[in-house]
């Protein structure tokens, strides 16, 4: 098995850890590794070679044509040496994606969770927000433009609105961290016409809350839980600013016509997994937000520990399944005895640091020579 992801990425450590107990051979790839850490070679039509495809990494050669199961987790996109000259940037640049992709391709037989393509077209919200539509699930009045106009008459039929990035952001000023989350949003907020234009959003009526759900689908298996975002600071708007406040109301249940349009949602997005957030209004009508096909898990086991998510996705993994339907086994392993036996601050710490050794070796080979 292979595990797509970055640095500090613990749900990856995790689930790497869990398999491996499992009996599975298993790597993490850091994307961000190649060039400079990794390398991949694929022969074609050359018979005087063993395997026809391997990826050679710090942590040794993986036989590629061995890989059986994909978690697309968190990837990384290649990271152009520096040292270059300027005019090459642009042409090493398309050459490693192109490399990147090639190599992805042909891990096209594995189980993919969730396959590259559809992993990226799924992060289009416009197009969530119209399969959920067309699956039967209910959405808010949204607009997503980029035209002034548009917005000021939407916020006008629309007094109590919110804006929403169609990507999340994370940027750095004067030495702080800034993210990009949902905000109530007025006429009078509006930046000049200019900056609407260059920045398209998405603008949406906001809905009354009675609590939100977080339901995170293996297969056609789902575990949800409720989460009371009145009592989280800023929970009005996005209660993931201040995920660790742990304001759960415990295990829930999807109304099962929900369920059943979310497996289909995720059919027409082509995905085979997915984090999906819904608002249950004071009516008790469930209103679809977003699915995000590599959401954050663990903290859902967290706050209701009756999920042993960290078991169900190892054996959807293993299952090779879209359809899979979690059996729980009589002793499932959880999240609070993982966390015992593994220290994956420190995993994470040595990650970074036998990498950058390596880097520092790679340029001071470079710079003898």
């Amino acid at each position: 098995m292979m595990i797509l992801t970055g640095f500090d990425d613990v749900h990856a450590a995790v689930i790497e850890a869990l398999l491996l107990e499992r009996g599975h051979s298993v790597v993490r790839q850091f994307g961000n590794d190649l060039p400079r850490l990794s390398s991949v070679d694929m022969h074609f039509n050359d018979s005087n070679i063993g395997s026809p495809m391997q990826h050679h990494g710090i942590d040794g050669v993986v036989d590629l044509g061995k890989v059986d199961v994909v978690w697309n987790r968190r990837p990384q996109a290649p990271q152009v040496p520096s040292g270059l000259n300027r005019e090459d940037l642009q042409f090493v640049k398309q050459e490693l994606l192109s490399f990147e992709s090639g190599y992805y391709h042909m891990l096209d037989d594995a189980f993919w969770a969730n396959p590259r393509n559809t992993a990226l077209s799924c992060n289009v919200k416009p197009l969530q927000l119209k399969h959920a539509m067309t699956v039967g699930l209910q959405v808010p009045p949204t607009l997503v433009s980029n035209r002034p106009k548009a917005i000021r008459d939407f916020l006008r039929r629309h007094p109590r609105a919110i804006y929403k990035p169609l990507r999340g952001m994370i940027w750095h000023e004067e030495g702080k961290e800034y993210g990009s989350y949902t905000a109530r949003v007025t006429g009078d907020d509006l930046p000049a016409d200019l900056l609407l234009r260059a920045a398209p959003g998405i603008y949406q009526q906001q809905v009354e809350k009675s609590f939100e759900v977080r339901a995170q689908f293996f297969g056609r298996s789902c575990f949800a839980v409720g989460i009371d975002s009145h009592q989280i600071q800023y929970g009005e708007f996005d209660w993931r600013l201040h995920q660790s406040a742990e304001n759960s109301t415990g295990p829930i249940e999807l109304p099962a016509g929900v369920q059943d349009a979310c497996v289909r949602l995720m059919r027409k997005l082509g995905i085979v997994c997915g984090a999906f957030d819904f608002i249950v209004t004071p009516q008790g009508e469930w209103v679809f937000l977003e699915v995000n096909e590599a959401g954050q898990f663990i903290f859902v086991e967290q706050w209701a520990p009756e999920h042993p998510l960290m078991d169900a996705c190892c054996a959807f993994l293993e299952s090779r399944d879209p359809d899979f339907v979690y059996r729980q086994p009589a002793s499932p392993r959880r999240w609070a005895d993982v966390i015992c036996d593994f220290d994956f601050n420190q995993l994470l710490a040595t990650d970074r640091e036998r990498r950058q050794q390596q880097v520092t070796r790679s340029e001071e080979s470079a710079t003898a020579a």
